[in-house]
């Protein structure tokens, strides 16, 4: 029964507060605060504070867990010492919090000024672990799982005129997913071996697997099947993905197959997620033109067609089997859509970026439109829809009107000039979508159910920085950073 332990805390404290606001003061350099989301099924049912506050030792320092709804009511509290943590994900499944550190002696950032100084930091770097730590919520600590992880150091910039700081990081980071009614999942790399582990709810290992080598992994999980995507660069700058599917019970290899079309082309993804309506996890993206695979930089890239039309992948589920729906532009056939991808009607291209499911069965894909301006110039303008059918069918469900770059040139690099960044919100009681555009200047709130944006929130408010984040099912969480008080405000709003 998911977000049931969540469900009940949460409506005992909202009966007494309704409390939707949180203040985060800084007390002190040594003292930080990191908020995290808590998932669960790929959705948020609460959030987490981890605070790092004194150090305890010289090895080690005091930590406090506190565990909020998705009110942002404080429901429970941990505290306890270890040597320097970074949490790094979160999940919630069956009344068990699993939280995801690395640890290392490299204690965050280190300055270098000399070839002693580099020597100690890698060793430090090569003398990490990741701590993966199952919390009840009632504050125990039920298990660890601990792991030796080689770090990869980084400039960070120079401290002064005389070091450089470094800080260190995992190869391919940590991931973990909730496996529903059974535990968790967790997916860690470094540049020795990728690994997945499965747990149960109290923190014990079921099994452990290693995964092949690639670039960059993305996991997801439902009660039955693991799914690790994988991306190796070498093979297509934007395409190259291969999906591993495994079995929730003991990771044994089921499947895996590339991801290209039934023309061999390769499919770009843009998003890898939840169809609301079935729970089965997607994937969605572009059909990339093979004879433009590397041709995808520059507006002009655009205008001369590097991809053929758009692709959703249904993963299936119990008594669902996989489908997938093609839908080719570059045929000439699609009403509106020009064969190299330019929305005739309102002359841009558009320089897709995510995509989602709706309720009715479609998949909703959203982007920036790539204006033509002048004679051979482009701008950066709308917020862009396009909707493809369950049929294959794909038609421009809307434009909104979003913050505008300023004119460029053909050679202009589209990934440095949009500033667009794009965050679904789902209603399930109506069964609405919403949209999230956190552009340049301001934050728009798109209903893509009622083709109209909601609110626009300036990101500065004077001396108050704000951002816009999704939060519980309908809702957003508002981020206002005062930096003349040197507080953070964090509140939950309805849509």
């Amino acid at each position: 029964m998911k977000k049931v332990a969540f469900s009940i805390l949460s409506l005992l404290f909202t009966c007494l507060l309704q409390a939707q606001t949180k203040v985060f003061k800084e007390v002190s350099e040594d003292i930080s605060t990191q908020i995290k989301a808590i998932t669960q099924d790929n959705a948020l049912v609460g959030y987490l504070a981890f605070t790092r506050l004194e150090k305890a030792n010289a090895d080690s320092f005091n930590y406090r867990v506190t565990i909020m709804d998705e009110n942002l009511n404080d429901i429970g509290a941990v505290n306890f010492r270890q040597a320097y943590l970074d949490l790094q994900t979160v999940s919630f499944e069956q009344n068990v919090l699993c939280l995801g550190y690395i640890q290392s002696p490299l204690e965050g950032v280190t300055s270098i000024r000399n070839m002693r100084d580099y020597k100690k930091a890698e060793d430090a770097a090569m003398s990490s672990h990741i701590l993966v730590q199952f919390i009840s919520l009632d504050g125990k600590v039920l298990n660890t799982y601990y792991r030796e992880v080689n770090l990869q150091m980084a400039p960070l910039g120079k401290a002064n005129a005389f070091s450089v700081k470094v800080g260190g990081y995992l190869k391919y980071g940590m991931q973990i997913r909730n496996i529903p009614n059974k535990g968790f999942c967790l997916f860690y790399g470094d540049d020795m071996k990728q690994d997945l582990v499965v747990f149960d709810t109290r923190g014990n290992t079921a099994s452990e697997q290693q995964a092949a080598m690639s670039n960059h992994y993305y996991l997801r999980t439902s009660a039955e099947k693991i799914y690790l995507l994988m991306k190796d660069d070498g093979r297509a700058p934007e395409g190259g993905f291969k999906l591993y599917i495994y079995s929730a019970k003991d990771l044994y290899a089921e499947n895996n197959f590339d991801l290209r079309d039934a023309d061999e082309n390769w499919l770009k993804v843009l998003s890898f997620d939840n169809d609301p309506a079935t729970g089965d996890p997607f994937i969605a993206g572009m059909i990339i033109n093979p004879r433009r695979e590397r041709q995808f930089i520059t507006a002009d890239d655009y205008s001369n067609g590097p991809y053929l039309g758009l692709f959703t992948l249904e993963l299936g589920g119990p008594g669902r089997d996989m489908k997938a729906n093609c839908s080719y532009w570059s045929k000439g056939n699609v009403p509106g859509i020009a064969g190299d991808g330019l929305i005739t009607s309102r002359a841009f291209y558009v320089k897709y970026a995510t995509a989602f499911r709706d309720y009715n069965g479609n998949t909703i894909f959203a982007g920036t439109a790539v204006a033509l301006a002048g004679n051979s110039g482009y701008k950066l303008t709308e917020g862009v829809f396009v909707r493809q059918e369950e049929s294959g069918a794909l038609a421009l469900d809307n434009v909104i009107p979003c913050d505008e770059s300023k004119d460029f040139g053909p050679t202009g690099i589209l990934y440095n000039l949009d500033k667009k960044d794009f965050y679904k919100v789902v209603n399930p009681d109506t069964k609405s979508n919403y949209m999230i555009i956190d552009d340049e200047a301001n934050i728009y709130i798109y209903n893509v159910n009622g083709k109209k944006v909601m609110r626009t929130i300036p990101h500065k408010d004077g001396s108050v920085k704000i951002n816009v984040y999704p939060a519980k099912e309908g809702h957003i969480m508002v981020s206002e950073y005062n930096r003349k008080e040197k507080f953070t405000r964090f509140s939950i709003e309805a849509i």
